[in-house]
C-alpha cells in the first residue's frame, strides 16, 4: 500500500474513533438507530404568543441611509439594519415608508414625521471622507422624547473600519434601550469539511461578512474554540490527534497517546477529552499544554467539555448512564451532576450564563433527526428551537445570550433567538462544531 493510501486509511480509522467518542448512535443492519435506554421524550415545538409579554413587543426603529459619502452611506445603514434584524428585538421599518424630508432634516429629527410611520427610534448618521480616513457621526433619537438625540457618537478611522463602527454603535443603542450591550461584531469559529481527508478551521464575523481559514489547509483540522492566544483546535494525524492553536504554526500544544480533542478554554486552563489512558476522559491543562490533570474517571465515554458555566462549571457529554447525556462538574472535576434528563441522545453543549431567568444550556438532541434544544438549569424548562427543518446541530450562544447560532442542512449557519424564532442564514456552506467568541 502506498503512502497516500496508508494516510487515508489511518485518517479514516481515526475519524471512526472520533465518531465513536462523540457517541454517534449505533446503526442497526436495517439502517435504523439501535435501541437506547428509555428517556422522557424531548419536547415538540409549540408556537406560543403571549400578547401581554413586553418582551414580545418589538421596538420599531428607522435607519435611513447615512448621509455624506454616497458609496459608504448605504453600506453603514445596511450593517445597522442587519444587526437589529438578527437580534430579534427590533422591527426595522422599510425605508420606502418614510415620509420625512431627509435632506431638510439632515442629522436632525422632526418627531411628527417619524411618529406618522410608527417609529419609536430613529438613527441618523453621516460619513465624511478626510484624506485617507473617514469621520462618522451617529445619533439615536427616541421619537417620544423629542428632537434631541439620546445617544451621539463620533468615530474616525479607515474605510475598512466602517462596519466595526456600525457594530459598535448598534451595541451602544442596545445597551441604552435594554441595559445590556449587544454582541454585534463578534466572531464565530467552526470546522468545514472540504473533501475526503481534509477539514479546515474557519473564523467568520457573526453576520457572515468575512469568512477566513485559520488552519493550515493541510489534513484534518477540527473542533475549534476561541481562547487566549487565538483559536484552539485539534489536528488528526496517522498517529492520533493533538491540540494546537493559531499563531504557533500548528505546533502540538497538547499531545499524548490516542485522541486529544474538543478543547474549551477558560481563564488559565484548557479543558479537553483524551484517550491517553485508554478510555475517553476529560482533562485540563495550562495554556502551555502542561500540568495535565485528569478530571473524570468512569468506564463510560466522556467527551466535549465546555467551560464557562455558572460558578465556572464545565459541561460535558457522557454515556455513564447508558445513553449520551449532558453532565456538569466543577473545573477541578468534582460535583458531577446530570443536566439533561429528556431525550436518548444529547450532545454538543453550549453555555449561556447571562439569561436573566436562569442559566441556559443549548445542545443537539436526537428526536427523529437531530435538532437544537435549550434547557433552563433553574426551572428545568426545555425549549425546542428547530423541528421539521432538516438536520440542525452544534449550537453556540452569542456572548449576550440573545442569539443562538447553529448549523442546518438547509444551507449553512443560521442565527435565531433563544426560542428558535427569526431564523436567518448568515454563513452559507457546511459547518461543524460552532463556537462563538466571548
Amino acid at each position: 500500500m502506498n503512502q497516500h493510501k496508508l494516510s487515508l486509511v489511518a485518517m479514516s480509522l481515526a475519524a471512526g474513533l472520533v465518531a465513536a467518542a462523540l457517541a454517534v448512535p449505533v446503526v442497526g443492519q436495517d439502517g435504523a438507530p439501535a435501541a437506547t435506554p428509555a428517556e422522557d421524550a424531548l419536547p415538540e415545538r409549540v408556537a406560543v404568543i403571549d400578547v401581554d409579554s413586553p418582551e414580545r413587543a418589538l421596538y420599531r426603529i428607522a435607519v435611513p441611509n447615512l448621509r455624506g459619502e454616497p458609496s459608504l452611506g448605504p453600506q453603514g445603514a445596511g450593517v445597522l439594519r442587519n444587526d437589529f434584524r438578527l437580534v430579534s428585538l427590533f422591527d426595522v421599518l422599510d425605508s420606502r415608508s418614510f415620509v420625512a424630508d431627509l435632506d431638510a432634516e439632515g442629522l436632525e429629527m422632526v418627531p411628527g414625521s417619524w411618529a406618522t410611520v410608527g417609529a419609536q427610534g430613529v438613527i441618523k448618521g453621516e460619513v465624511t471622507v478626510e484624506g485617507n480616513q473617514i469621520r462618522v457621526q451617529m445619533r439615536l433619537y427616541e421619537v417620544a422624547r423629542g428632537s434631541a438625540p439620546v445617544l451621539s457618537r463620533s468615530y474616525r478611522g479607515s474605510r475598512a473600519e466602517l462596519r466595526q463602527f456600525m457594530h459598535q454603535f448598534a451595541n451602544e443603542v442596545l445597551e441604552l434601550l435594554t441595559g445590556r450591550a449587544g454582541a454585534f461584531g463578534t466572531r464565530i469559529t467552526f470546522a468545514r469539511r472540504r473533501n475526503v481527508g481534509r477539514k479546515d478551521v474557519m473564523v467568520a464575523t457573526f453576520d457572515g461578512d468575512h469568512v477566513s481559514r485559520v488552519s493550515s489547509g493541510q489534513g484534518i483540522a477540527m473542533l475549534p474554540a476561541f481562547g487566549r492566544g487565538g483559536v484552539w483546535y485539534s489536528i488528526l494525524t496517522e498517529e492520533g490527534m493533538f491540540v494546537t492553536r493559531t499563531g504557533i504554526e500548528e505546533r502540538p500544544l497538547i499531545q499524548g497517546g490516542g485522541l486529544n480533542m474538543g478543547v474549551s478554554v477558560c481563564g488559565g486552563r484548557v479543558f479537553f477529552s483524551s484517550t491517553r489512558d485508554g478510555n475517553s476522559e476529560i482533562y485540563s491543562a495550562n495554556l502551555e499544554g502542561e500540568d495535565i490533570r485528569r478530571l473524570t474517571n468512569h468506564p463510560g465515554i466522556d467527551v466535549s467539555p465546555t467551560c464557562g458555566g455558572p460558578g465556572g462549571k464545565v459541561a460535558f457529554v457522557s454515556t455513564r448512564h447508558g445513553s449520551p447525556q449532558i453532565f456538569s462538574m466543577s473545573p477541578t472535576g468534582g460535583d458531577v451532576t446530570r443536566i439533561t434528563y429528556r431525550g436518548a441522545h444529547n450532545q454538543t453543549p453550549a453555555w449561556c450564563t447571562g439569561n436573566p431567568d436562569g442559566p441556559l444550556l443549548a445542545f443537539t438532541g436526537r428526536s427523529s433527526g437531530f435538532d437544537v434544544f435549550t434547557v433552563n438549569l433553574r426551572t428545568q424548562q426545555y425549549t425546542r428551537l428547530t423541528q421539521g427543518q432538516g438536520t440542525n446541530k452544534d449550537p453556540a450562544f452569542s456572548p449576550d445570550c440573545r442569539m443562538v447560532a447553529f448549523y442546518s442542512s438547509r444551507g449553512g449557519i443560521f442565527i435565531s433567538n433563544p426560542e428558535g424564532l427569526n431564523q436567518n442564514l448568515v454563513i452559507p456552506g457546511h459547518a461543524e462544531t460552532l463556537r462563538w467568541s466571548r
